[in-house]
């Protein structure tokens, strides 16, 4: 017997009793509420979950994002909320991807332990008001002054922005040409000339709280650099959203299997056939979900296969959301209003960054096109 399947089969357990416990049977509260709750986080905190992608040398569960991506599946299935997932997700890969790979051996002393108690949590702080995330619109600065970076700039749509006490900012440290580099630097709330501000409002994944930040003049020391200065576009920006959403698939299908479920409660036999073919569905959106999470665990440099299948099964969960809404308009009222808004999470989800998904797929089809004409 495998002592790392049991291990892998006892986390999941647990977070499966945490989701009955305390998400499942507040599902109608929290998937409206525009505030995540103090209480849940504290609970959160308080069930040991909160450092599952914290290596195990830190006393944290070592998860890889196989494990991770399991986790968000049993929250989203089990919960009902996907929020939430968005939430505890968003803090495990944070501190997996930025603080036990890219932090120095300091910076992991001091806040690994306090992430692992979930005394501390973190915002990735790329996006900005009026440019989103493309490089060549982002604008905000950090140049060097002694042994101080002093960051200039203004951030949105960071995803836990309000509950975080330290934010990972993506700045630029340095231009020639035209031609911008990018640094990831660590900034805690309390640093001098650093602000919250309100941010842009999403009206879906409640409770996710998404908020914005100020810089002015904000001083933080050099040390808090993560990774290489000038690398952090690839490194942080890029290969951040490729494992994010590979780890994240996963999470996608819990929420579309607990919709289904709730459709399920309600349906009469004369809508067995389309309930089929979704759950159909949903079984091979499941082994996809699996293979990328197994992909991101085993991604080197070339991210280029993981997103190419990442699109393939964005696009087969687009199609599954649009079965979703033509069994929808065939279901009688329901007292159950939290089926509209699963069902307007699971949707709205999928149309983030629509754009970015539109231009690699041309590209991926400008390949094939090139290849094919070039035999």
């Amino acid at each position: 017997m495998n002592p790392a399947k049991n291990q892998s089969a006892d986390i999941l357990q647990l977070i499966r009793n945490f989701a009955d416990d305390h998400i499942r049977p507040r599902r109608a509260e929290l998937i409206v509420s525009d505030v995540f709750p103090e209480d849940l986080w504290q609970a959160f905190a308080a069930s040991g979950l909160a450092g599952l992608s914290l290596p195990e040398d830190h006393g944290s569960l070592g998860a890889n994002y196989k494990l991770l991506s399991a986790a968000a599946r049993v929250i989203s299935r089990t919960g009902g909320v996907p929020g939430v997932t968005m939430v505890f997700m968003a803090h495990w890969l944070m501190s997996k991807l930025h603080i036990a790979t890219d932090a120095p051996s300091s910076l992991q002393r001091h806040l690994i332990p306090s992430l692992t108690a979930g005394k501390t949590t973190l915002s990735v702080a790329i996006s900005e008001p009026g440019a989103g995330a493309h490089p060549k619109h982002l604008k905000t600065t950090a140049r060097r002054d002694g042994n101080d970076f002093v960051l200039n700039g203004e951030k949105a749509f960071l995803t836990n922005g309000p509950l975080a006490d330290q934010f990972i900012v993506l700045a630029i440290t340095s231009e020639t040409d035209g031609r911008k580099a990018f640094s990831a630097i660590l900034v805690p709330a309390d640093s001098p000339g650093f602000h919250r501000t309100e941010g842009v409002k999403i009206d879906f994944l409640h409770p996710c709280p998404h908020g914005g930040i100020a810089l002015e003049d904000c001083r933080v020391p050099v040390a808090n650099l993560l990774g290489e200065e000038g690398d952090a576009f690839t490194k942080t920006s890029m290969r951040m959203r490729a494992i994010e959403d590979a780890a994240g698939a996963a999470g996608q299908v819990g929420s579309m299997y607990c919709l289904l479920s709730d459709i399920a409660e309600t349906a009469g036999n004369d809508l067995a056939m389309e309930i089929g073919a979704i759950a159909t569905r949903l079984q091979a959106l499941d082994v996809i979900a699996e293979h990328l999470a197994s992909m991101a665990d085993a991604a080197g440099n070339d991210l280029q296969p993981l997103l190419e299948l990442q699109l393939g099964f964005h696009q087969q969960c687009q199609n599954c959301s649009e079965a979703f809404g033509a069994l929808l308009e065939k279901l009688p009222d329901s007292d159950s209003p939290h089926i509209n808004y699963l069902f307007r999470d699971i949707s709205k989800s999928l149309s983030i960054a629509k754009n970015a998904h539109v231009a690699r797929l041309a590209k991926i089809g400008t390949t094939v096109l090139h290849h094919a004409r070039s035999r």
